[in-house]
């Protein structure tokens, strides 16, 4: 009796379930995509200009990548000396 009960019952998952969990990761996914290219840029305007790529990176995590790159562009070159 208790064998036929189950083997009777089934598990029926329907395909709506995973919708709003696979949406959520591919928001996710894509805000990690969009700020990889924003320290991306970050760290290219930092090495053209003759600047610490990592700092300016870590700046970026503490305030806006967009923040960090007008700063950027304020400051300018390194000086050589």
């Amino acid at each position: 009796m208790i064998n036929s009960i189950f083997l009777k019952s089934q598990l029926v998952v329907d395909s709506s379930v995973w919708e709003v969990p696979l949406m959520c990761l591919l928001v996710i996914f894509a805000f990690v995509m969009i700020y990889f290219i924003y320290f991306r840029i970050t760290y290219n305007m930092a090495k053209e200009r003759h600047r610490d790529p990592l700092g300016w990176i870590l700046l970026s995590f503490l305030i806006s990548p967009i923040w960090v790159w007008i700063i950027l562009l304020i400051v300018g070159e390194a000086s050589k000396e």
